[in-house]
């Protein structure tokens, strides 16, 4: 049965082996909250890594009992990040979690090309799971956080790694959207050209196991009754599961627009490394953080399934 909301994964959760979280320096109060809440009602195991007396002291001021946890005691963030990364790289984790250190320290950790967790060639991009209430199924959106100006072949990427998350809800074939201002293919606008190229890559089969389509404006994307006054016939046009857009600024003002201004829910997870890498923003709820921690375990269980 397709996941259409967030709070369904942890279900989910429930029926399968629990994944392991190494969290980099937990010493956070809002991601120990996040923990807390995966931790305590079984969603997954954790091994945190950071301060251990700031850790110890936050846990005991939210009521956290953390003495089942493995804890490696490390003050220095930047090292927290490394020997987390090592946790993975040795199947000792099997979700990277960001806690207090500097992004640029936890991303140069994944990145780094002798103790790092990128795969050669692969590329990093980030895949964002929207709730809105206003929308019939969840939507999953890239890139709000990584690839500022995508190409061709990153644009792929995300595309794949949609696909991969919305397989992962159990989504089986899900309907891409290639976003564009524009359902016509502009001989001035390269993303229009892109959009029209990964169509065909999924009419031929190269992108596998979804069905895309693009250009396409956004309210083509979600609106039905778009589609049919503007005559776009399109089988994904007003059923997007998925959508793919040609800019990190568009991408991530739509899903900050979705959550301040249209009560959106959310999760986010970094796709292409050796695992799912959870990599949420300092004003991003307790929730969100919960569910991004829930959305990456799930990705990982359904890793070559």
């Amino acid at each position: 049965m397709e996941i259409r909301k967030l709070d369904q994964v942890f279900e989910h959760l429930k029926t399968i082996e629990k994944k392991t979280i190494a969290v980099v320096a937990a010493e956070e109060q809002d991601i120990l909250n996040a923990v807390k809440v995966a931790v305590t009602n079984g969603y997954v195991n954790a091994i945190l890594v950071g301060n251990k007396v700031k850790i110890s002291k936050i846990a005991s001021d939210i009521d956290f009992n953390i003495s089942g946890l493995e804890i490696i005691d490390e003050k220095d963030s930047k090292i927290s990040a490394k020997i987390a990364v090592k946790l993975i790289r040795e199947d000792k984790a099997d979700v990277l979690v960001k806690g207090l250190v500097g992004t640029a320290d936890y991303l140069k950790a994944i990145l780094n090309k002798e103790t790092g967790i990128l795969p050669p060639k692969a590329i990093l991009s980030h895949v964002t799971i929207l709730e809105y209430p206003t929308y019939h199924k969840l939507l999953f959106v890239s890139d709000i956080a990584v690839i500022f100006q995508p190409n061709l072949e990153q644009k792929i990427a995300m595309t794949n790694y949609c696909i991969e998350v919305a397989h992962a809800f159990n989504i089986e074939k899900p309907k891409v959207a290639m976003l564009n201002c524009s359902e016509k293919i502009a001989l001035d606008y390269q993303n229009s050209y892109d959009a029209a190229i990964i169509t065909q890559m999924g009419r031929r089969g190269q992108i596998k196991n979804a069905i895309i389509d693009g250009p396409m404006a956004m309210d083509l994307a979600v609106s039905k009754k778009s589609c049919l006054t503007k005559k776009f016939d399109s089988p994904v046009g007003g059923d997007a599961d998925a959508i793919v857009f040609g800019n990190i600024e568009a991408c991530n003002s739509f899903y900050k627009t979705g959550v301040y201004l249209a009560n959106a829910k959310m999760a986010g997870i970094i796709m292409g490394a050796k695992a799912p890498v959870v990599l949420t923003s300092r004003s991003d709820s307790d929730e969100s953080k919960l569910f991004s921690i829930g959305a990456a375990a799930l990705v990982e269980s359904k890793k070559n399934c």
